[in-house]
């Protein structure tokens, strides 16, 4: 492990960057997204696609910088050109890809790229924590020197969350499970509980099934609450959904519900007009955006709760 550790950390060291405009840091943070996102568990196989997890991290990293507008699609095609990236075409979109020497936007980029994956000592490297931290450590120490202590102090805090993540996840199916009492930083749990919910319905909406993410990472949904956490101080995931800022909206309010069999029942006790599209009547018996695995889906004993303190038939 030492040789190949080494090979890449002079690699990440000499990264080709654009210096006659400044530091150029996309291709530095965008490795440090990557490792993050490894370090939660969120990159399991050596297939990186450009989605909002990518964007979220990034931009984290991003705004401590306070520079102009961030454009992600530049290192994602790029860091190519480091020998140790190397980008897959969609299907029918090979040639392209091979002639293409420049992209004008993460939606371009997206439809062109199917994913991106790293040299296979690396990747396995990345999934070594020791390792893991000294190429974490290369990056800053090299790109950031000057904003060490600021990366260092916002990692921290982002493994932290991490471990509050992981803790919600892993207990979701325990009714007893009091998470205020086991973790007390309220900011934090909230984090921890926002990004599950987010991450686990894909950022869309569990009523109209919509979805949309900026480019600078901003997302149409919620994670909201089911029984209010103002009222039930529970941040465990079975009380919690996925919904747009329309949805969350009304949900809040009673103007629509969820049946037993995750099927929406729509209050009668409201007038609305307009772009029928939007209309809440056509969400009636529409079946909610579930995940995957049942231990991760809204607790019944939550609906019920907000079926019938909530509901205005």
């Amino acid at each position: 492990m030492p040789d190949v550790l080494t090979f890449y950390s002079n690699k990440f060291r000499k990264l080709r960057i654009d210096r006659a405009h400044g530091n150029a840091p996309h291709k530095p943070i965008l490795l440090l997204s990557i490792i993050e996102l490894i370090e939660q568990g969120a990159i399991l196989k050596n297939k990186i696609e450009p989605s909002p997890l990518i964007v979220e991290s990034f931009l984290k990293y991003w705004n401590l910088l306070s520079l102009e507008k961030p454009r992600i699609y530049l290192p994602f095609y790029h860091l190519k050109s480091d020998e140790f990236w190397h980008l897959h075409a969609k299907i029918g979109q090979e040639s392209l890809l091979a002639t293409i020497s420049q992209f004008k936007s993460m939606a371009q980029l997206a439809s062109v790229v199917d994913f991106a994956s790293l040299d296979e000592d690396l990747f396995l490297l990345l999934h070594k924590a020791e390792a893991r931290e000294v190429l974490r450590q290369t990056t800053i120490e090299t790109y950031f020197s000057d904003k060490a202590e600021l990366f260092r102090h916002a990692i921290a805090e982002n493994q932290e969350i991490n471990v509050i993540e992981n803790l919600l996840l892993e207990n979701a199916e325990k009714k007893n499970f009091d998470s205020p009492k086991i973790v007390a930083d309220e900011k934090k749990r909230e984090k921890a509980f926002s990004r599950a919910i987010m991450r686990l319905y894909d950022y869309t909406c569990a009523a109209c099934h919509y979805r949309i993410v900026t480019l600078n990472g901003e997302s149409a949904v919620d994670a909201a609450h089911i029984f209010p956490f103002s009222q039930s101080r529970d941040d465990s995931i079975g009380n919690g959904i996925s919904l747009c800022k329309l949805h969350h909206w009304s949900f809040d309010r009673g103007l629509f519900a969820i049946e037993d069999d995750y099927k929406l029942v729509v209050a009668s006790s409201f007038s609305e007009s307009g772009n029928e599209d939007f209309s809440l009547a056509k969400l009636q018996s529409r079946t909610i955006l579930l995940p995957e695995e049942k231990p991760f889906r809204p607790s019944l004993t939550m609906i019920r709760w907000h079926r019938e303190n909530c509901l205005d038939l």
